[in-house]
């Protein structure tokens, strides 16, 4: 547990920075670290090696979308098979020019893949968010859908147990912040998406900016925390606690 602060989960991260890693595994962070291509995935093995590291870096590999037309699914194929959480995969329409048609091929064949081996799947929905929740209706899995920052649709992942993880805009996100209030406290999770994520989001407020931006990790996943458990009207060592269940729920659900 990070000290001064109550329990703290970390559910979608990049490596990132030497010192967000230190900051993890001297704090006892339990986060789950995503590497998107093989070349992450093979420094993300390497992180791993560390005793200390163990059950705090818990490793997702995944070809995410942005990739899909520069690296072959292959090359990522025993990351998959090694890992307890595939992620992150998807589709992306926003921020990403890949045709759609190779990103849902190389995104069905992991889901496929997810199924066969019961492992709980990340997902990236930006723009594609409609299409996604019918995807996943044919490989029945647990999904955690991350930083979903979309008004539509909340409803059809719900209805397939998804979990969602609430990002560091949420301080001035209002649509994040509806989103808080529609999804139940037993399917939240909180994340930083990296530290290099949390300037951003901070950055993104722009006028509306009236807090300084997280330093640590630590203070990045408390602060978000703090403004879910306002959001959702409860306290915050309550909520800390539901989202620690639901972080290994979720990490653990392959192995029910």
């Amino acid at each position: 547990m990070a000290e001064g602060y109550p329990a703290l989960t970390d559910a979608h991260a990049h490596i990132g920075s030497r010192t967000e890693i230190a900051e993890r595994i001297c704090l006892r962070i339990p986060s789950l670290i995503c590497a998107v291509n093989p070349r992450e995935a093979g420094q993300l093995e390497q992180l791993l090696a560390r005793e200390d590291a163990e059950n705090i870096l818990i490793p997702t590999f995944g070809l995410h979308p942005w990739h899909a037309d520069k690296q072959r699914l292959e090359e990522m194929l025993p990351y998959l098979e090694q890992c307890t959480v595939i992620g992150e995969l998807g589709m992306d329409d926003v921020w990403c020019d890949v045709p759609l048609s190779l990103q849902q091929l190389v995104f069905e064949r992991q889901l496929k893949l997810a199924s066969e081996y019961h492992k709980p799947v990340i997902l990236h929905t930006k723009g594609q968010e409609k299409e996604i929740a019918s995807v996943i209706r044919e490989f029945p899995n647990t999904y955690l859908v991350h930083w979903y920052s979309a008004l539509e649709y909340v409803e059809d992942y719900l209805a397939q147990d998804c979990y969602f993880s609430i990002g560091p805009d949420v301080w001035w996100n209002p649509v994040v912040q509806n989103l808080v209030s529609r999804v139940p406290a037993n399917r939240l999770l909180i994340e930083t998406d990296g530290m290099g994520a949390v300037r951003w989001a901070y950055e993104a407020a722009g006028c509306n900016r009236t807090k300084p931006c997280p330093q640590t990790v630590a203070e990045a996943l408390w602060g978000t925390l703090q403004t879910v458990a306002k959001l959702k009207k409860t306290e915050y060592s309550r909520l800390a606690g539901q989202v620690e269940h639901n972080f290994w729920d979720f990490c653990n659900c392959g192995q029910k």
